[in-house]
């Protein structure tokens, strides 16, 4: 097991132990400075969220105690259950950055109709036809789903952030890296993973470049995050 999960850290560059750690450094952080705060509570079931994604089920599945079917169960559902609860966070993060009513409508819209995607996604997986193939296209699916509805969530904060008078300090502002990170994290990686399926099977180590470089991105997100934590002020300001 240990030279199989060794060989799966090299192949995509060894950025997955060390995301591990900063899931675990920022679910530490998250407990210590969550100043009985809802959006602090559900960023830290995020963190945690990531923590069990990529070390008991990365465990798991190099054990290969698993059939292949029953492995893609296992990780795309550990997937998505990942995507919910980031889009859950930023969820409850945006609720309480964003001003509009309009933007919040569209914010509440994207979540439900991510939550509805994936319900019927755990429903799917249940079905014994749902083939291997069909399963991690629809998890992609997931992914660019809540990536885009992300980005707008992003685009959203930054049309209420530059028509502001005067502009505040950007550099004082928790939020503002929050969401910068949460931009090129998300905007970043829609082609990615819309080419995914493809690149998988026929460019491996293309796959492998940028799935590492969809760790990277989320590594600077886990950090942008961890230091609005260890702020006094609300992390949404």
């Amino acid at each position: 097991m240990a030279e199989r999960l060794i060989n799966n850290w090299r192949s995509i560059f060894f950025i997955e132990p060390i995301l591990s750690l900063f899931f675990i450094f920022s679910f530490t952080v998250g407990l210590l400075y969550h100043y009985n705060s809802k959006e602090r509570f559900f960023f830290t079931a995020y963190f945690f969220s990531g923590i069990i994604l990529f070390v008991p089920v990365r465990v798991i599945l190099d054990c290969n105690i698993l059939t292949e079917k029953q492995a893609t169960i296992l990780l795309e559902s550990a997937n998505t259950v990942f995507e919910l609860a980031e889009f859950v966070a930023f969820y409850y993060f945006f609720k309480l950055c964003l001003r509009s009513n309009s933007f919040k409508w569209i914010l509440g819209f994207c979540f439900y109709c991510l939550l509805t995607i994936s319900i019927i996604f755990f429903i799917m997986l249940a079905i014994p036809g749902y083939a291997v193939y069909t399963m991690r296209a629809h998890s992609l699916f997931i992914n660019v789903v809540e990536f885009f509805f992300l980005f707008v969530m992003c685009l959203a904060y930054y049309r209420e952030l530059f028509t502001d008078i005067p502009i505040k300090n950007l550099f004082k502002r928790p939020s503002f890296f929050i969401v910068t990170s949460a931009f090129f994290y998300s905007i970043l990686m829609i082609p990615f993973f819309l080419i995914a399926d493809d690149v998988r099977t026929e460019e491996v180590l293309l796959h492998n470049f940028l799935f590492a470089c969809h760790y990277f991105l989320l590594i600077i997100l886990l950090i942008s995050i961890s230091k609005a934590f260890l702020c006094k002020a609300p992390i949404t300001t």
